[in-house]
């Protein structure tokens, strides 16, 4: 990069709101506690009282209007930045969070502050990369019609890569799906494109990476029966083409797929307070 730019060569211990720690000579720890401090001191949560889990599934009935009154947009927005960045444990309550950016009710800044509690007892969790044989696993599910206002599905992908998650998302699907067969498929499709675009851009980064096909995770028998396995039923003929794209890739042997449960314990175990805690 000197060869072509005028740039400073320094310690990458912090850059950019981010803490990098070399653990050993096969770990790097990355991690935004300080960041995360200044948001907390920003928000008056620096004294809140933590909690275990960014979201609750009790859903509170307190509809009193608090729009602006509270800086919900700010708050939001600082949280998303971990989420894009170091912190998929708050993907999905950050996601639902930025549906309602206007007709606000205190429910949804109580669920805000959540976020933020959570935070407070989970600031020094990070992502953990390890050097070595690196394998290339993505992981896909859904819930079925989740969302009360669209009764659309939450879908959430995450890819890893060096044991450590380099990509993650957590979004409303498109369309109210009919079954739970469906809304699997839909996230499964969503996480072939995402494999397929991280194999293509580890090929580049990495000559020797191609050695085995990379895997995709799906936490459905009927899904993965329906890929590996393709034929018409009348039950699903309402599924759109692309959501078959899953198919054509594993057809196409550019993916591998597994049932995403007996895998799920092994994830979970990727995340810990020494990384980063999905729970």
């Amino acid at each position: 990069m000197q060869d072509e730019f005028r740039i400073t060569v320094g310690s990458l211990e912090n850059f950019l709101g981010f803490q990098i720690k070399c653990q050993s000579e096969r770990s790097n720890f990355v991690s935004q506690e300080g960041y995360t401090d200044n948001i907390l001191q920003k928000f008056n949560m620096a004294e809140a009282k933590g909690v275990s889990t960014p979201a609750s599934h009790e859903e509170s009935d307190n509809h009193k209007d608090f729009s602006g009154k509270v800086p919900y947009h700010e708050a939001v927005g600082s949280l998303m930045y971990l989420a894009a960045a170091t912190h998929p444990d708050i993907a999905f309550a950050i996601n639902k969070a930025a549906r309602l950016m206007d007709k606000l009710a205190e429910k949804d800044w109580n669920n805000v502050n959540r976020i933020f509690r959570y935070l407070q007892s989970t600031s020094n969790y990070g992502l953990r990369y390890t050097r070595g044989p690196a394998k290339l696993k993505v992981f896909s599910d859904a819930d079925f019609t989740g969302d009360e206002v669209t009764t659309h599905s939450t879908m959430g992908v995450i890819a890893i890569f060096a044991d450590g998650a380099v990509s993650w998302t957590s979004q409303l699907q498109k369309t109210t799906a009919h079954l739970t067969t469906e809304v699997k498929l839909i996230a499964a499709s969503e996480g072939a494109e995402e494999l397929v675009w991280l194999k293509c851009l580890l090929s580049e980064l990495l000559p020797d990476f191609v050695r085995e096909t990379p895997v995709l995770y799906i936490d459905n028998a009927n899904a993965i029966k329906l890929t590996k396995n393709p034929e018409y039923h009348k039950r699903l003929k309402h599924i759109e083409v692309q959501h078959f794209y899953v198919k054509e890739r594993y057809l196409n042997g550019d993916i591998g797929i597994e049932n995403g449960r007996p895998a799920h314990k092994s994830l979970l175990n990727m995340f810990d307070s020494k990384c980063c805690a999905v729970k």
